[in-house]
């Protein structure tokens, strides 16, 4: 019996041995460039909170969830919610500190993106902040997006571009509840 049993294990692993050792070498998976592998996501976030502020109207910048707007003695507070522009602020002023992690030196401070009020000037800040997370990224290199930055050294540059676009997406989750409920259909949502 031992003897079938290892006549038949021989049948199987000759032939699989030859094989193995006449099959080509694997070829090595295709490297994306840093630099190229951040600047899409950050591009997708850009392109939907962008457009959405933009289709907001001015006037509905300083709208934000209220308990009368809800069914009637829900028990929620909403006191302290931000705005529609203020979570359009937040989001600007949040890409400007993610790249002030990576050491990147921005045209704007964030808090004073967070004092900003009208819309043109929320948009245009938005827009520069996203500029300026592309020009960022189009500096990373497999020798530098991995690197620990910060005092303790456990950021890296991957670490927060890839903050910059799920921050966005977070509170484009959000604004896109401020605009629906304002019967403003975002611009992602009509493609």
């Amino acid at each position: 019996m031992a003897q079938r049993f290892l006549h038949l294990a021989l049948c199987f692993w000759i032939p699989a041995c030859c094989i193995a050792q006449t099959s080509p070498p694997p070829t090595p998976a295709t490297q994306v460039e840093p630099s190229r592998a951040f600047s899409g996501p950050i591009r997708v976030a850009e392109r939907a909170v962008v457009s959405l502020a933009e289709a907001m109207p001015e006037e509905k910048y300083n709208f934000a969830p209220a308990a009368n707007i809800f069914v009637a003695n829900q028990g929620i507070d909403y006191t302290g919610v931000r705005t529609f522009g203020e979570q359009v602020a937040h989001i600007a002023s949040s890409n400007y500190e993610y790249l002030q992690a990576m050491g990147v030196h921005a045209d704007r401070d964030p808090d004073a993106v967070l004092k900003l009020k009208s819309k043109s000037d929320l948009v245009q800040a938005l827009k520069d902040s996203y500029a300026a997370a592309q020009n960022a990224v189009a500096t990373f290199t497999t020798a530098n997006v991995f690197e620990g930055l910060g005092p303790k050294k456990t950021g890296t540059r991957a670490a927060y571009a890839a903050a910059i676009a799920w921050h966005s997406m977070d509170h484009y989750g959000q604004i896109v509840e401020y605009a629906r409920m304002n019967g403003i259909v975002p611009p992602e949502s009509r493609k």
